[in-house]
């Protein structure tokens, strides 16, 4: 199994930075008051690469040979052992003269470069240290309110950590205030942003300070709404990856709050559209999701008492709907006494009733809650027998059924001339009426998948067995699969590792664990360094991908097309629930753990990583972002050691 970067390479700019300063000035320079100075000719010079995953892991070691310190190791830990001051930027890299000016022909080169051709923090070092030298190189590189490297920095993702990229911001600041260039309030927005995506609450308080520094100007709704959904991004995460994390840090650089009662008047919540006491433009449901995730009890109430200031009967459905978003997250969290209050006041706006929950995407979250069964036909009111008939038909979905309102019957779901009313869902001799449809296999899937009960993702596993040699239609929305058929062909956990036991191979079939259940960490690299766990996927195997050219007219009908395997399995995504294909070269058999995987080019439609729809529904298919959605985007697959799971 992949060796698990400590949490340290996901918030601190420090290592990442460190691997820059190695690279930009002699070596030996920059070093600790406490380190043994010697012959600097006595160490060879460390490769790039050991540079990174020194900087990285904390040794020049690969993983097979972690426990042989090498001579390299203990000259980098004595030259480099002090901590950079936590209140103040890092260091500027010694980058190149700031003697040259920008000319009218370098500006064109940098707006060039800017808007496509730089992909990379190098090619972006580069840039910035052949042109922005003067105060006009710096006001281009702000061109546009920082939009053009915005969009560099976009891409760099494909390459380098939102660590690393935010170290780069930390520098390019610290540059121009070298250089007396104005720094606008976009490019420390720019910063918070990448804060709030590496969840780094000291980089968050750093570059927040900047902001304020020019003066209290609020935010607007383009640059509000990408903070709080990196910082809704980051917390689901790290649910999955650290339960039981310790948010006060960032609960008090977001709205001031603090465990010892104390409130600090310079947080983000200030210059947020939201602090306004007149009403916001925006919707503030997932506003309210980050501060009940963050267990925010003084600024959340604030926002809750003006949200529902507007609301009423007559509200629009979206007002409600961001009500709810605030109900799901406490429910999240662990505070359903806090919900469920939440939902009474609700229900007091709206003259006794629950409008539109029974549309809410978080309903069955909301009905699993402790003492909700108990309390919501009396809150819901006329709303109760919509959430019912929901409920219903997501119970029939699970059993391949499906109600006929002309006939007043049930139906098979995937074959309605077959009727299943006052017929067994299952007979002695296995005849069954939509029992065996795929879409019960999706419907329990999406019921489940994102439980953290191995029984219940267990049920699965068995679901799978069962389901054994069925295939499964896939849509896909590129315009390159146009021309394909594709399907899936369910099989429990039809890739394995060489370092983990798989069930068979126990003599305890259940309890579950991560490996029988056929969990998978998706990791980012370059050249063969995990980036960070900022950006990882958790899967669950549901099978693998098969495709074949669609039949034409000029096909005979009695011809039958062959299925290959595209080298894909099927996926489950347990944190953001929805169906993913991954490239792992081959559909089924050993894997070898942390071989680093990339597709530059993807054919018959197919990137690397990418969401699909089983079915024939392409409406319910989400967006690959976050944390992937880059084609060419290198990656490491392994078994998830699941930590946020529980029997």
């Amino acid at each position: 199994m992949a060796r698990c970067l400590g949490s340290r390479s996901r918030l601190g700019p420090r290592r990442p930075l460190l691997f820059q300063l190695l690279l930009s000035q002699p070596f030996l320079r920059h070093a600790s008051a406490n380190a043994k100075w010697g012959n600097p000719l006595s160490h060879s010079k460390p490769t790039p690469s050991q540079l990174l995953r020194f900087a990285l892991t904390g040794t020049t070691q690969p993983a097979r040979h972690e426990s042989f310190t090498s001579h390299m190791d203990q000259h980098l830990r004595e030259l480099f052992s002090e901590q950079w001051p936590s209140d103040n930027p890092p260091p500027l890299p010694p980058w190149s003269s700031l003697q040259q000016r920008t000319t009218g022909s370098h500006k064109k080169a940098v707006l060039k470069a800017l808007k496509g051709s730089t992909k990379s923090l190098q090619h972006l070092r580069l840039l910035i240290e052949n042109n922005v030298n003067d105060g006009q190189g710096g006001a281009l590189l702000q061109t546009e309110r920082c939009r053009f490297l915005a969009q560099t920095l976009e891409r760099c993702q494909r390459h380098d950590s939102y660590g690393e990229i935010l170290s780069t911001i930390n520098v390019i600041i610290t540059r121009l205030g070298r250089l007396g260039v104005p720094i606008s309030h976009s490019l420390f927005t720019l910063g918070m942003y990448y804060s709030c995506l590496a969840f780094s609450a000291s980089a968050l308080k750093w570059h927040l300070k900047g902001y304020l520094s020019l003066g209290p100007e609020r935010l607007d709704p383009e640059s509000s709404a990408p903070l709080v959904e990196a910082l809704n991004i980051s917390l689901r995460l790290l649910s999955f990856q650290e339960p039981g994390y310790n948010t006060s840090e960032m609960l008090n650089i977001v709205t001031g709050e603090s465990t010892d009662g104390d409130f600090s008047e310079h947080n983000l919540h200030s210059i947020m559209p939201w602090a306004n006491h007149e009403d916001s433009p925006l919707p503030v449901g997932q506003y309210l999701s980050l501060l009940a995730r963050l267990r925010s009890k003084q600024v959340l109430q604030e926002v809750w008492d003006r949200t529902l200031k507007g609301l009423g009967p007559d509200s629009p459905p979206h007002v409600f709907q961001s009500a709810y978003d605030c109900v799901e997250a406490l429910i999240e969290v662990g505070n359903s006494s806090k919900a469920t209050a939440h939902l009474e006041e609700i229900s007091k706006c709206a003259n006794g009733s629950l409008p539109g929950l029974s549309k809410f995407r978080g309903l069955r979250s909301v009905l699993a809650a402790e003492g909700m069964a108990q309390v919501l036909p009396q809150l819901a009111g006329k709303e109760y027998l919509s959430i019912l008939e929901t409920q219903l038909g997501n119970m029939e979905k699970r059993l391949g059924i499906t109600w006929d309102r002309q006939k007043s019957v049930h139906t098979s779901i995937s074959n309605p001339p077959c009727i299943s009313s006052k017929q067994p869902l299952l007979t002695v001799d296995g005849d069954s009426t939509g029992y065996g449809s795929s879409v019960r296999l999706i419907a329990e899937i999406q019921a489940l998948g994102c439980s953290k009960s191995m029984l219940e993702l267990g049920k699965i596993v068995d679901l799978l067995d069962e389901y054994g040699g069925d295939q499964v239609h896939v849509s896909l929305s590129s315009k390159e699969a146009a021309h394909y058929d594709f399907s899936w062909f369910p099989e429990r956990s039809p890739i394995a590792f060489s370092n983990s036991l798989s069930l068979e191979e126990t003599d305890k079939p259940k309890p579950w664990s991560p490996s029988s259940l056929g969990l998978l960490r998706v990791r980012p690299h370059n050249d063969g360094i995990h980036l960070a766990v900022e950006r990882s996927l958790h899967l669950m195997q549901l099978g693998y991908l098969v495709v074949r050219p669609k039949l034409t007219h000029q096909v005979d009908l009695g011809e039958t097309q062959r299925w290959e395997e595209t080298g894909h399995i099927v996926t489950w995504d347990r944190v953001f629930g929805r169906f993913v294909s991954i490239f792992v070269g081959k559909s089924c058999g050993d894997l070898e753990p942390d071989k680093p995987w990339i597709v530059a080019d993807p054919s018959l439609g197919l990137d690397a990583v990418m969401t699909i729809s089983p079915g024939n529904d392409l409406l319910d298919q989400i967006d690959m972002n976050p944390p992937f959605g880059n084609s060419g985007r290198g990656y490491c697959v392994d078994v998830d050691p699941g930590p946020d799971l529980d029997l």
